[in-house]
């Protein structure tokens, strides 16, 4: 867009209803099925693909998604708008809230995420890239499927830091790779000891899997496996947005689904 003071890029939406995590936390808050999860995920991973190869853009936030809002147009220059808060019905679901996204192919440098949806590359100060969209892709399917944040950022006296954090990520992946310290060895003196021993500033928490904490699925295993893919202390071992459209979690039927299927061919 042309302005006084030259061009600029700017992004301009469509209008939405509530986010599907509004949409969660008011009618359904067990959480959503498995089926649906992965459709939204799906749709997801296609809005990625294109902002990260085609607008170059990084979107930075954790993933809030909208669906349009309900309107008819009735003239060229006359729309009427739904005024009443309503269940929202089926539809396409928008990527939204750009408001923190970062234009070029980065690295980039500065602060950004909230805070339980860090990627570790963020909570450490390191550049990062499109990647972080991508541990954004995991911890939403976590969400959307669950009744819990999969790190609280928390230790046990209710205290949100970065020690914490950290302790978390220790106990649900693993320890990091000694390279991946070593990416800002000053910030990382503050949590590890020169043979990257963790110094306990938090303690780790125990019995903090992935496979102890999902408790919703009947059969896991697959969608423990994409989050291994997408959960990843360096950020170049995660996929890009068009590898994960193929994945075995999402391109298999759930186990739920598949029961209910044959249920029904058996009552017939």
């Amino acid at each position: 867009m042309s302005g006084p003071d030259g061009r600029h890029k700017v992004l301009v939406h469509e209008s939405a209803q509530m986010s599907l995590r509004d949409y969660k936390e008011v009618f359904r808050q067990d959480g959503f099925d498995e089926d649906f999860v992965k459709t939204i995920v799906k749709e997801l991973l296609q809005a990625l693909d294109f902002i990260h190869t085609e607008a170059e853009l990084t979107h930075t936030v954790s993933m809030a998604f909208k669906s349009p809002v309900a309107r008819k147009k009735v003239s060229k220059c006359r729309t009427f708008y739904l005024s009443r808060l309503m269940r929202p019905r089926p539809g396409p679901i928008l990527l939204s809230d750009f408001g923190e996204a970062r234009i070029g192919l980065g690295p980039h440098t500065d602060d950004i995420m909230p805070i339980p949806y860090r990627a570790p590359e963020v909570i450490m100060s390191m550049p990062w890239n499109q990647s972080v969209d991508i541990w954004s892709v995991g911890l939403t399917a976590w969400d959307l499927l669950g009744t819990n944040r999969l790190f609280t950022v928390m230790d046990g006296d209710g205290k949100m830091y970065d020690a914490a954090h950290l302790a978390e990520l220790i106990a649900t992946l693993g320890p990091p790779p000694r390279g991946f310290l070593q990416r800002n060895p000053r910030r990382a003196t503050n949590f590890w000891d020169e043979q990257g021993k963790w110094k306990g500033l938090a303690p780790i928490p125990k019995n903090r899997s992935l496979e102890e904490l999902e408790t919703k699925l009947g059969d896991s295993s697959a969608f423990i496996a994409f989050l291994r893919r997408v959960l990843t202390w360096m950020p170049e071992n995660r996929p890009t947005a068009k590898a994960l459209l193929h994945d075995p979690w999402l391109m298999t039927e759930s186990s739920a689904s598949a029961k209910a299927k044959s249920m029904d061919a058996e009552g017939h």
